[in-house]
């Protein structure tokens, strides 16, 4: 065979193994850049509006245990965490007291006298923003309006051991109050819990959030905080930190654990949405939201929406916490 031959020829083989290198490339999955969506895959609940469509087919699968390792990591834009990119929403929140220290992509943070420093609230409202990233997608809601954040001493409180507030009927606002030197990351998640509030107005309406059921109120704002919220007891899941609390003698009447210590009312309660949303579905469980009549804890249509009172429901959940 001549040189010129044998040259066509490893010509062809070569142009030959590019083409079939380059076609398998192309066929090959991409990884996400987004971290978050690589380590844990989350059964959403669907978007409602005020009247819940029949057709609407529930969330069929379930979440699986969600680490509270996510809420004590630090963010910083070079580290390659990145969440799927959120729309600027342009304007501002409602002017709050005290001096504005943080404008981000969708919150406005203001702090006040007699709690963290300026710094240290700015830093907040960065936390805070990818914070609202991860509540947003794990709600799959998303504000429509900027929300302003306002940081106060707890002097300031609406009542004593209030430490967060959300304002959802008008210009959406929420509040933490907290001393200097107090734990930030217990901040964060408070903050984080009260962001949920929000998303729930977004999601079911600011009439429904104004007399939604304390229960649901409370433990679905819990459960839309997540990890954050998880991360204040350690636990692995809402279920595992129920059972917990129920193996340690919470096992009364579900709508009465508030009286006592609402941080283990919210833990309860989050426990008991997960329970509702993973046994029955999300379709029915956002009809049970909207069907609040107030905000006594037990008052929505349970019997109405599930064929089972509301003390039939927690039994049901309790005995599997056992």
């Amino acid at each position: 065979m001549s040189r010129n031959n044998s040259a066509v020829i490893a010509l062809i083989i070569t142009a030959t193994l590019i083409v079939l290198i380059g076609l398998t490339g192309a066929g090959a999955p991409q990884r996400s850049s987004n971290a978050l969506a690589n380590s844990a895959s989350l059964a959403l609940p669907p978007k409602v509006t005020d009247t819940p469509s029949p057709t609407t087919p529930p969330a069929t699968a379930t979440p699986p245990p969600p680490t509270p390792t996510l809420a004590r990591r630090d963010f910083n834009e070079g580290d390659g965490i990145k969440f799927v990119p959120t729309v600027y929403l342009p304007g501002r929140g409602p002017t709050l007291p005290g001096e504005m220290v943080y404008s981000g992509r969708r919150l406005d943070v203001y702090v006040g006298g007699g709690t963290f420093s300026p710094d240290e609230v700015a830093s907040l409202g960065v936390k805070a923003e990818w914070a609202l990233s991860y509540i947003q997608k794990r709600f799959d809601a998303e504000l429509t309006r900027r929300v302003s954040v306002g940081v106060y001493s707890t002097s300031q409180a609406p009542g004593k051991g209030t430490r967060g507030i959300a304002y959802t009927y008008g210009d959406t606002n929420v509040r933490i109050y907290y001393r200097p030197g107090e734990d930030q990351h217990d901040a964060l998640v408070i903050l984080s819990h009260e962001l949920a509030h929000a998303l729930q107005a977004e999601a079911y309406g600011k009439d429904v959030q104004s007399r939604s059921d304390t229960v649901l109120l409370e433990g679905l704002a819990s459960w839309i905080s997540g990890e954050y919220w998880l991360s204040l007891s350690g636990a692995t899941s809402f279920q595992s930190r129920a059972r917990e609390l129920y193996q340690s003698g919470y096992k009364g009447n579900l709508a009465t654990l508030g009286y006592g210590s609402l941080d283990v009312a919210y833990d309860m309660w989050a426990g008991f949405v997960d329970y509702l949303a993973r046994t029955y579905g999300w379709e029915k469980f956002n009809q049970l939201y909207l069907s609040g009549r107030g905000r006594s804890p037990g008052s929505a249509d349970y019997q109405g929406i599930y064929g089972k009172s509301f003390q039939e429901l927690y039994t049901e959940w309790y005995a599997t916490l056992k």
